[in-house]
């Protein structure tokens, strides 16, 4: 599978042989080792079976290997490419998986059913990648923080899964790997391994939990660079919120409600105000997300009569004034800092 930015190689039990950012020639699977690559584990906490994960799980690593039905080609057509095969997990589960990419793409789709119906099991996606550093980054809520790839402490050991949201990534000097998904939130990386948890069987404290049909989505995303410089955030929320088709008049004109000069600057919040005596206020929260000091303007197309600043219970905040300009509205931003904005239309 070849877009122009990525060429990947898949084996005929859906396993990535290769992954390769074309724009730099780089491979990002480690060599000898495949990618995607689905792993289950015995799962059976000391005490709390839905809450806890005991790190003595990861001594009962099982590949899944038992091949249902081979890699096909499903579509191949200029905006996508598809590849469908189906894995036994057990008697009782199966994994069937749509491999995507998309033209124009900087990572590759993996849309997943899992019909699972396990007892104290554990199972998740492993990418052994080329790069090597000494830590990992992984998204949080308005911002990211960072945990160690070794286990050189207890303390580090401590830390064999970590959460994160829509994307972890790991990176060395210009280069990296990123694993972004839209809705499974634990990660782990040791040494150069990238994990992605996908599904537990706890029995307590009900016994049905998590058994049944599951779809989700992840992706992989090799990029040159840092994450910061290579859109790793803007791809996170493009695979969340994928565009969606809308008909519309021949006459209609493009338009776009608002935009941000500063890709730093995430624009996470457009809500209309609580107030019932507000109905032409607008609430926009947004945060700066390298993690550095930025200056950016928000611009927007719509009819706006006030711009003030206001907290987390959308009160103004009469003290800090707003510039607004022909250039837009002129935010000054903090690493990690969140603005709350009100618009009266």
């Amino acid at each position: 599978m070849n877009n122009g930015i990525l060429r990947a190689v898949v084996n005929k039990d859906g396993t990535l042989v290769s992954l390769c950012l074309v724009t730099c020639s780089r491979e990002a699977l480690l060599d000898s080792s495949n990618g995607n690559q689905f792993v289950l584990f015995d799962d059976v906490p000391l005490y709390w079976d839905a809450w806890d994960v005991m790190d003595y799980h990861l001594q009962t690593r099982r590949p899944v290997v038992e091949v249902l039905e081979p890699a096909r080609v499903l579509t191949s057509e200029q905006l996508r490419a598809t590849v469908r095969f189906s894995l036994r997990i057990s008697d009782k589960s199966t994994i069937t998986q749509d491999i995507v990419m998309d033209a124009m793409c900087p990572y590759l789709k993996f849309h997943t059913q899992v019909d699972w119906n396990e007892s104290h099991r554990f199972l998740k996606v492993e990418f052994p990648v080329q790069v090597h550093s000494p830590s990992a980054t992984y998204e949080i809520q308005f911002g990211h923080l960072q945990r160690p790839t070794h286990h050189n402490t207890s303390w580090d050991w401590a830390r064999f899964e970590v959460w994160g949201h829509k994307w972890a990534d790991l990176s060395e000097h210009n280069f990296g790997v990123a694993l972004l998904n839209d809705c499974k939130y634990g990660y782990s990386v040791y040494k150069n391994v990238m994990t992605l948890s996908l599904l537990r069987a706890p029995k307590a404290p009900d016994a049905n939990a998590d058994m049944g049909s599951h779809q989700f989505t992840y992706a992989i995303m090799p990029h040159s660079g840092s994450f910061q410089d290579s859109s790793v955030i803007q791809c996170a929320y493009n695979l969340n919120y994928p565009l969606r088709l809308a008909q519309h008049p021949l006459q209609a004109v493009p338009w776009s409600a608002f935009s941000v000069s500063s890709p730093a600057v995430i624009l996470e919040t457009i809500k209309q105000v609580r107030s019932e005596e507000q109905t032409r206020t607008l609430v926009l929260r947004l945060y700066e997300s390298h993690g550095g000091t930025v200056t950016a303007a928000l611009n927007t197309s719509l009819p706006v009569r006030d711009v003030w600043h206001c907290d987390l219970l959308e009160r103004r905040d009469l003290s800090r004034a707003v510039s607004l300009t022909a250039q837009g509205i002129i935010l000054q931003f903090k690493p990690f800092q969140i603005i709350s904005l009100l618009l009266v239309l």
